[in-house]
């Protein structure tokens, strides 16, 4: 799993590669809590390359919404796969999200 975190314009995008799962949701998340530091923060996370995500995963998706919420500010999820919007259907969280299909 490799975390790139990168500003553009109003909006910081994290693209997340390879798989997210027990094993490296916990270093994902050390790595893009910082971000939302800021109220009102905006934060696209682009997902195109995002391979799988479990149940760990999704937990910390679920964190990343919450914090936004409670900042204020702005979170979409952009690119995902097949495999894991399939994932985020079966468990309801597409409707807990912003998923568009680009950035």
């Amino acid at each position: 799993m490799e975390v790139v975190i990168e500003p553009k314009g109003e909006e910081t995008v994290i693209k997340i590669e390879g798989r997210l799962d027990t094993n490296t949701a916990r270093e994902c998340e050390e790595k893009v809590l910082p971000v939302w530091k800021e109220p009102g923060v905006k934060v696209c996370i682009d997902c195109s390359e995002l391979e799988y995500v479990s149940s760990a995963g999704l937990r910390l998706f679920l964190v990343l919404q919450k914090t936004t919420t409670a900042n204020k500010g702005a979170l979409r999820l952009v690119g995902m796969r097949d495999e894991v919007r399939e994932t985020f259907s079966l468990t309801g969280f597409n409707a807990l999200f912003k998923i568009e299909d680009a950035r």
